[in-house]
């Protein structure tokens, strides 16, 4: 059994037969992926007649050329090139019961490139222009000068961030033949699920007959700019008549089903898009631009038959239209029943109501067995209802929906089309829905009826309130905010406050409210009494917007009053003034026993409280004015005068004991020999009667002398102490340095061995050997020091051996040698 399935989904293409000569590209695609990150994964692909055209795509169309638009502006930025595939044999036919043609055949070549791609804020355009088109079309003008666009716009992220292009699902059949139906699933596939809607358009013009293929050179110059021009249809051809037929092209807007019966042998260029849907707002469109290619077949059997799209009656009469049929099996869709078919030739069916029915004819001889399938819309009742009339209380705005949203056509009585309008004016509103010839109709009233009034301006009383407010308006109802028996147009008011009206008709109503005010008076007065010291804050009071006046002349709301005397304000709120006056009387008491203090070793302050106070109470009772403190302690004193006031104070008193310290005992020092004293670490200041070492807590003694210190503690408590240091000129270091080199050059450096000042010790002698052990000087025979002069002269610039003996600090006898170099 074989059966005849035109439910093909997928890229349109169009083919040439082998007796026309036409340009090779019949047909194509061109759609995107995001991959993340900027990145778009280009898809372009080109149908080949691989009989007339196969030889030219595989010399001149190995690479694709893109140009990339801004859609903002539509000029032009940048290409790029995308190489293609090998070719791939498309065998996509209509007809079962068909005698096949010999001169068909298609190639489809596939065209893609990853790029990085920054959308920016408008979004871009990326197009493919080629030209040009089969010289024996029969639906335009001018074919074999005419080219073709294929073209996707890439929105803007804030649009749709991250979005893929819709594209349509699988290939269209090879061919078309009259008077056979077509009911072709035209549907795409949109990777992000967003709402898809289809239309038929027409198609774009593409590059030109000098320059049929744009190369890189040229791109620029030659490729055409969006927005892009639209082929010239040849009558009587249109965007909704494309190619004939009976019935003629159409395409369901949701499901993408396309349909077609052709009565014309020809080749027709077909325009359909599928537009892409995101929350209501439309994101993108893809394109296709085909060919289709319409001959007489032999058939061996054709299912067909004809019934209305729209049918104004439950009572449906179908027409058999099927060729070399024996037998039907009719299934008229109906949902409700089992019992919906029949074998009939030319059946009748009564439907239940208003829906869409999927009618199947299966038709069937000795050689072949064929279905048609197409789609029966019942319309007998047509749900239409604007609404009841309406009536606006102010401007009118109001969008008028007949939810005809699959109507064929949708006519307003002000000129306007679609399922939806906008209403802005008053007046009656007729519209008529159409489902081909069945049609519906209803009407809607707009009026406009308004409660225009206002209440006087919020107002100031400066004394009393008394006030006939008014709504202004006559013939409306009222009902004021004092209460459900206020309902005149006026209301006499004696209190501050606010007021509100409502005033209504039959249809609207309004509110208008006042506020009533009394003018704020200032009050700070009339007489304060305060002791001591004070810090009042005076407020002027009154509301945003009032003037201030006050006593010196300051004009803030508030004033700060520190002092005994007379203040006064003046308070000027719009047209009312007023004032007020405070006197301030402020006895003040003086009493201040002073800062904390501290006392070393003893304590001893007198306290004074101020004279002629009427009480004094110490914090031990004491009664009196002066108080002779001599402990450690707090003390506390509150005095009362003659008017009451109370002023108490507080003195801390602390003591500590001195610090105690000593140097040591009177010492006596070996000459050369220092020592170290101090009075100890950790006080807060040291004062020494020798000047650099003032401030240290030690200081280091070479020369006779008493040494006193004076220690100071955190307290500020001091003690001094000295020693008397003596220098034994007998006694040296128990390690006596010994200079190495003498240089007799009377540059008063090093002149003499061993030093240059007197040793006066008994037991010091020093002696000097020249290299054969002859001594050349001699401390108990040539005096305390060696010039390096022996026997009246100058030695030689030589080393010497020294010898130097002597009696050290702790008393015992020492010995030290070495080489003594003469220098120059």
């Amino acid at each position: 059994m074989v059966l005849r399935r035109l439910l093909l989904t997928g890229i349109f293409f169009t083919c040439c037969l082998s007796a026309v000569r036409a340009t090779h590209i019949v047909g194509g695609d061109f759609y995107y992926d995001y991959l993340g990150n900027n990145q778009y994964r280009i898809t372009l692909k080109l149908y080949i007649d691989c009989i007339n055209g196969r030889q030219n795509a595989i010399d001149s169309d190995r690479e694709a050329i893109i140009g990339i638009f801004d859609a903002g502006t539509n000029q032009f930025e940048k290409q790029f090139i995308m190489t293609r595939t090998a070719p791939e044999r498309l065998n996509k036919l209509n007809y079962e019961c068909v005698r096949p043609p010999t001169d068909v055949c298609v190639d489809g070549y596939t065209y893609q490139r990853i790029l990085t791609i920054d959308p920016g804020k408008d979004g871009k355009i990326l197009a493919f222009q080629r030209c040009c088109r089969n010289n024996t079309i029969t639906n335009i003008l001018y074919p074999e000068s005419t080219g073709s666009t294929y073209w996707i716009k890439i929105p803007p992220t804030t649009l749709a961030p991250g979005n893929n292009a819709a594209r349509f699902k699988e290939l269209p059949p090879n061919y078309l033949c009259t008077d056979a139906p077509l009911v072709f699933d035209h549907s795409a596939y949109d990777p992000d699920g967003d709402s898809l809607i289809y239309q038929l358009y027409q198609p774009f013009l593409g590059a030109t007959q000098d320059k049929p293929r744009p190369d890189n050179s040229d791109l620029a110059g030659y490729l055409r700019n969006p927005p892009f021009a639209s082929v010239i249809w040849k009558t009587p051809y249109y965007t909704y008549n494309q190619m004939g037929g009976n019935p003629g092209l159409q395409i369901d807007r949701k499901t993408g089903e396309l349909t077609v019966t052709p009565t014309t042998v020809g080749q027709f260029v077909i325009g359909i898009k599928v537009l892409e849907f995101r929350n209501s707002v439309l994101i993108g469109e893809t394109y296709r631009d085909y060919q289709f290619n319409v001959k007489h077949c032999t058939f061996d059997l054709i299912s067909a038959f004809a019934a209305p799209v729209y049918s104004c009656s439950d009572t449906v009469k179908f027409q058999n239209k099927s060729y070399k049929a024996v037998k039907y099996r009719w299934n008229f869709g109906d949902p409700t029943t089992e019992a919906d078919t029949s074998h009939e030739v030319n059946p009748t069916y009564v439907y239940p109501g208003n829906g869409d029915y999927r009618v199947t004819l299966k038709a069937t001889n000795e050689v072949c067995e064929d279905v048609y399938v197409t789609t029966v819309r019942i319309r007998s009742r047509i749900k239409l209802n604007l609404g009841p009339d309406l009536v606006f209380c102010n401007g009118v705005d109001r969008f008028l929906d007949t939810r005809c949203y699959d109507a064929t056509k949708v006519e307003w009585s002000n000129g306007m089309n679609g399922p939806t309008i906008r209403a802005r004016d008053t007046g009656l509103y007729k519209v008529t829905v159409f489902y081909d010839q069945c049609f519906a109709t209803d009407s809607i009233r707009i009026d406009v009826d308004p409660v225009n009034f206002s209440l006087p301006r919020d107002s100031l009383f400066c004394e009393e309130v008394d006030m006939l407010l008014d709504a202004g308006v006559g013939g409306f109802k009222y009902r004021w905010s004092t209460g459900p028996r206020d309902t005149s147009r006026t209301l006499r008011v004696n209190k501050p406050g606010w007021y509100w009206v409502r005033v209504s008709n039959k249809y609207c109503f309004k509110l208008d409210s006042i506020q009533l005010l009394i003018a704020n008076k200032p009050d700070i007065g009339p007489y304060w009494f305060v002791c001591n010291e004070f810090e009042k804050v005076l407020d002027g009071g009154g509301r945003p917007g009032s003037s201030y006046l006050w006593q010196d002349g300051s004009r803030d709301r508030y004033f700060t009053a520190t002092r005994s005397g007379t203040y006064h304000v003046q308070v000027i709120e719009k047209h009312c003034r007023s004032s007020d006056t405070l006197t301030i009387e402020n006895p003040r008491i003086d009493l201040e026993l002073g800062l904390d203090t501290h006392f070393c070793d003893r304590v001893s302050k007198e306290l004074y409280a101020p004279a002629f106070m009427r009480r004094y109470t110490w914090q031990d009772g004491f009664d009196q004015a002066v108080y002779q403190a001599s402990e450690p302690g707090t003390y506390y004193v509150e005095v009362e005068d003659t008017n009451g006031c109370l002023r108490s104070d507080t003195i801390a008193l602390s003591m500590t004991r001195s610090p105690e310290i000593s140097l040591g005992p009177d010492t006596s020092i070996c000459s050369r020999m220092g020592i170290d004293i101090s009075p100890g670490e950790g006080f807060a200041r040291y004062v020494w009667n020798v000047g650099p070492e003032a401030g240290k807590s030690s200081i280091f003694v070479e020369e006779a002398g008493t040494y006193e210190v004076e220690v100071t503690d955190d307290w500020g408590c001091t003690c001094k102490a000295s020693i008397n240091v003596k220098v034994d000129p007998d006694a040296l270091p128990n390690e006596l340095f010994i200079p190495n080199a003498i240089s007799a050059n009377n540059d008063q450096l090093n002149e003499v061995f061993p030093f240059s000042f007197l040793i006066e010790q008994p037991e010091f002698r020093a002696r000097v050997f020249n290299r054969w052990g002859e001594k050349v000087f001699d401390s108990n025979v040539d005096g305390m020091f060696w010039d390096a002069q022996y026997q009246g002269e100058q030695t030689p610039l030589q080393a010497f051996i020294y010898l130097v003996e002597y009696r050290g600090c702790d008393g015992n006898f020492r010995r030290k040698s070495g080489t003594l170099t003469v220098l120059k």
